[in-house]
């Protein structure tokens, strides 16, 4: 048994097998696609952290070490034990010197330790500052009480002139380790502005400095310098969030959102450098950092095309696995039902479809060892039947033959013994054909004929029967018809069987007519009527064995249903094909092939 490529492929068990696993492979791959995407972005957005805490860790100690590395050198040690304080002239000379060395510094003065200012240098002012200009410091004052237990004073920042000013204070001490008076200064803030701008993230990566009041320190974003001046205080509706959940510096928060002063969406992290209460926040905006993920979502998107194409082929090729056992036990019950038993079965696995194949395959040895014996029993009586029909069909045509000599009722009985006789013959000759046909004793040996005259002997021979019921037969022979390949009996049979049926089911006064076409390497024979036509139902089964057609207008019609059955098989072995046409009250055409010599060869 083969198998049509064509309809296997457009199964729609495959189709639909295919479809669900293909379904099946696009939701595990979207879902795939999904949680790696989740995971790349969540990854980035991790290191993108990471990088921000490291660059704001970094910062953080870079600053903290400058401040208090120049906190520490304002720390004078006077190494005299007998100086209980300092000349004006030394005082003078120590100041002007801090504001040489340090430029950042914006002016510098000494500060008796109950707070009354000695001197003050003011970077580009000259000469002495009189009272009331000298400032006087309470006691209790922060930066003098801080300074007049040994410890170095950081204040908070204020701003002067568009300028951040960082006010600095450290103890002067004699030898014996008393406090003789205060070195206080003010730094501009400008000088932390090149380490500000050492901590590069990307291109456009920036971090910028708050004091405790949310004022804006200093920034290594040119945008933001020049969009915000110095001292700018961040509004509530801006408000940076920061507190101090641990010792030491801590990382306060990292965070996705638009940033309070560039207003674009960026990925920040504000960390606080505890003992100077500032806060560092630095900002990476999303353009830059997510920019590479794109190329990574194209990427994994062709990737993601390729793997489903690869799936949607596995699924195809498994459909396909599925569906073909199950296909060639639809073909195999198919072609039982057609009577046909020759068929193979799938040879397949353990599974659910190896079960039902050896169950149906257990069924078919019990149809084909039935349907044998079947066959070798109506082989047998057919042939024990022949015997006794002949003998009776010979005593029917004795008694015939006696004439005159007959009473009427006798002669009466005496020609439906012999038209009885004549049918059981026929029926007989028909179960044998059959019979041969299904032991494979039925052959056909094919030689070049003429066409025409075998059918012109069988129009001859079904004249009687035509001019009974008044039809009109037609054939118009065609010229330089090509010799066929045939059986000539078989193929007399053929004709015979298939103009008698158009007699049979042609109501009296029909037409018959008989077509021959020649085609490149065949000819094709029609046989058409007029008849009761047949309905599309019963073409399906007209070529079986023992079946006809049921109605009202063939109650009457004796046949066997073995006709039919046995012109296919006889076309066929001559390597043709047969096929009808009709239509239920217009008529029936049976067309059928048969092959050249030419076409042969």
């Amino acid at each position: 048994m083969s198998i049509n490529p064509v309809s296997f492929i457009n199964s729609r068990l495959e189709r639909k097998l295919a479809l669900l696993l293909s379904l099946v492979a696009l939701v595990s791959l979207f879902v795939f696609a999904w949680l790696s995407i989740r995971l790349i972005t969540v990854t980035r957005e991790q290191n993108i952290g990471e990088l921000e805490w490291q660059l704001a860790n970094q910062t953080s100690d870079r600053l903290r070490k400058f401040i208090f590395d120049k906190l520490e050198s304002f720390r004078i040690i006077v190494a005299d034990p007998n100086v209980t304080a300092i000349g004006h002239e030394q005082q003078v000379f120590i100041l002007q010197s801090q504001l040489q060395n340090d430029t950042s510094l914006t002016e510098v003065s000494f500060i008796r330790p109950d707070g009354h200012e000695l001197w003050r240098e003011v970077r580009g002012s000259k000469g002495q500052l009189q009272p009331p200009n000298l400032r006087v410091f309470d006691e209790n004052d922060k930066l003098v009480a801080t300074v007049k237990q040994g410890k170095n004073y950081l204040g908070p920042v204020v701003f002067k002139d568009n300028k951040s000013l960082l006010v600095l204070a450290s103890p002067v001490i004699n030898y014996q380790g008393e406090i003789i008076a205060i070195l206080r200064g003010e730094a501009d803030l400008k000088m932390l502005t090149p380490l500000v701008i050492a901590a590069n993230l990307g291109s456009s990566g920036y971090l910028y400095l708050l004091d405790e009041g949310n004022h804006l320190l200093t920034s290594s974003s040119n945008f933001i310098k020049q969009s915000y001046p110095v001292g700018y205080k961040v509004t509530s509706s801006e408000q940076v969030a920061w507190r101090q959940d641990r010792p030491g510096d801590a990382v306060l928060r990292s965070e996705y959102g638009p940033s309070p002063l560039s207003k674009q969406a960026v990925f920040s992290v504000s960390q606080k450098i505890n003992q100077l209460d500032w806060l560092i926040r630095v900002e990476w905006p999303e353009a830059e950092a997510m920019e590479i993920l794109p190329q990574i979502i194209t990427q994994l998107i062709l990737a993601a095309v390729i793997l489903l194409i690869i799936l949607g082929s596995i699924s195809i090729l498994a459909a396909r696995k599925i569906s073909r056992p199950i296909h060639k036990l639809s073909l195999a019950a198919s072609s039982i039902g057609q009577g046909k038993f020759d068929v193979s079965l799938p040879t397949v696995g353990q599974d659910e479809v190896g079960q039902l194949a050896r169950e149906f395959s257990q069924m078919l040895k019990g149809l084909q060892e039935l349907e044998k014996l079947k066959d070798e029993f109506v082989f047998i009586a057919a042939h024990e039947l022949r015997t006794p029909v002949t003998a009776i069909r010979g005593y029917a045509e004795m008694l015939t033959d006696l004439g005159t000599s007959l009473p009427p009722q006798a002669k009466e009985f005496t020609e439906r013994l012999q038209q009885s006789g004549s049918r059981l013959a026929n029926l007989v000759n028909d179960l044998l054909e059959v019979a041969r046909d299904q032991a494979g004793r039925l052959k056909c040996e094919t030689s070049p004929q003429n066409l025409m005259e075998i059918v012109q002997g069988v129009i001859s021979e079904l004249a009687p029967l035509v001019k009974e019921k008044e039809h009109t037969l037609q054939f118009q022979p065609p010229g330089n018809l090509p010799p066929v390949l045939v059986d000539k009996d078989k193929l007399q049979e053929v004709l015979v069987n298939l103009v008698s049926n158009a007699i049979k089911y042609t109501p009296p006064r029909g037409t018959i007519k008989i077509d021959l076409m020649s085609a490149v390497g065949e000819v094709t024979v029609s046989v058409q009527d007029n008849g009761i036509g047949i309905s599309a139902e019963d073409q399906a089964k007209l070529f079986r064995r023992f079946y006809r057609v049921e109605s009202d207008e063939t109650r009457n019609i004796q046949g066997t249903g073995l006709g039919l059955f046995i012109v296919r098989q006889l076309v066929e072995r001559m390597g043709g094909k047969i096929w009808v046409e009709s239509e239920k009250g217009k008529g029936t055409t049976f067309r059928f092939t048969l092959k050249t010599v030419t076409g042969a060869s």
